[in-house]
């Protein structure tokens, strides 16, 4: 045994003597992952839309509240009561011999918190819907976009959030500043159908500004998205969405496509401007665009922020200072 050890201890001096005599660094063959097949695992990964769902839900729930509540038949004042967007529950009356006619039903109707500058009744319709139609409607655009924009995986919950509320508070901006007028060679019946038509608009609910800021959005990034990705497969994909989303934007933000007769075209307005603002601010540009503008991609941001800043307080100006508001 002594031999067998003395003969080992003897290898392992000479392979020791080998190694300090050689060089000391010896190149080792490290096999890296593949980024390709690290972003392709990622990209297969289970994937919830989260704040689709969630807004979703609410408002069912707030849709179901209500018929409880109110019951079956819901008019003008249950959304009034319930915080719809009511521009005389949210400035003051323009004449005073209105407001000591009227100032005191209408705090009855509208309640007294905040009256008459009831502001919260920019954002509370954003989440009230007048029937079960109503909430289908905005319900599948906005599942469809919605749950576009977070598979991107850049979006989370909370940017898609303040996006959703900043885009509905911005319709109904629009839509109060917005008032049809009937046309002077009507007959009487045709004038009593657009009062009707004046009282639903003004007394207005919903979430379609949102869900106009949300298609908007979704186009603007998809669009972009076709330059910035290189394989062909994605960009068919992003066409075809495209192609999906496009023609029922165009056609609603215009004309009455459920031919209900109270489509609030300027809360859609309203909704998809600061929606393209919030594309130009959040969505990846393509090199020919980013070398167009002088600073870049900061200079888009800094636009686009300076756009939204603008358009809410020019709207808000002309909404409290230069826009008066009648009951006669």
């Amino acid at each position: 045994m002594k031999k067998f050890w003395t003969k080992i201890q003897e290898k392992h001096k000479s392979i020791s003597t080998d190694l300090s005599n050689s060089n000391k660094y010896i190149p080792i063959a490290i096999e890296l992952p593949d980024s390709n097949n690290r972003y392709s695992s990622i990209s297969q990964e289970a994937h919830y839309p989260v704040f689709t769902v969630a807004i979703g839900l609410f408002d069912v729930f707030m849709l179901i509240v209500i018929y409880i509540v109110q019951g079956p038949v819901l008019t003008s004042d249950t959304w009034i009561s319930m915080g719809c967007k009511y521009v005389p529950c949210m400035k003051p009356l323009h004449s005073k011999i209105e407001q000591q006619t009227y100032y005191p039903s209408l705090k009855a109707q509208c309640h007294e918190f905040l009256f008459p500058y009831q502001f919260f009744r920019f954002f509370i319709p954003i989440f009230l819907h007048s029937s079960i139609s109503h909430l289908l409607s905005n319900l599948i655009y906005q599942a469809l976009v919605g749950a576009l924009l977070e598979d991107r995986r850049k979006y989370d919950i909370k940017t898609l959030g303040i996006c959703y509320i900043l885009f509905g508070f911005s319709g109904n901006i629009m839509s109060a500043l917005w008032n049809p007028k009937s046309s002077k060679n009507r007959s009487r019946e045709k004038k009593m159908m657009m009062i009707v038509s004046y009282v639903s608009i003004l007394v207005s609910i919903g979430a379609s500004g949102a869900v106009y800021g949300l298609l908007i959005f979704c186009m603007i990034d998809n669009s972009l998205r076709i330059f910035t990705i290189t394989n062909i497969q994605d960009k068919i994909v992003q066409f075809l969405i495209n192609l999906l989303v496009i023609p029922y934007f165009i056609t609603s933000i215009f004309f009455d496509v459920d031919s209900s007769g109270y489509t609030d075209h300027a809360a859609h307005i309203g909704g998809a401007l600061v929606g393209l603002f919030v594309a130009m601010l959040l969505c990846d540009m393509p090199a020919f665009i980013l070398n167009f503008m002088p600073y870049g991609k900061r200079g888009i941001q800094i636009l686009a922020l300076t756009l939204i800043f603008a358009y809410i307080s020019l709207t808000l100006c002309l909404f409290y200072l230069f826009t008066p508001i009648y009951l006669k």
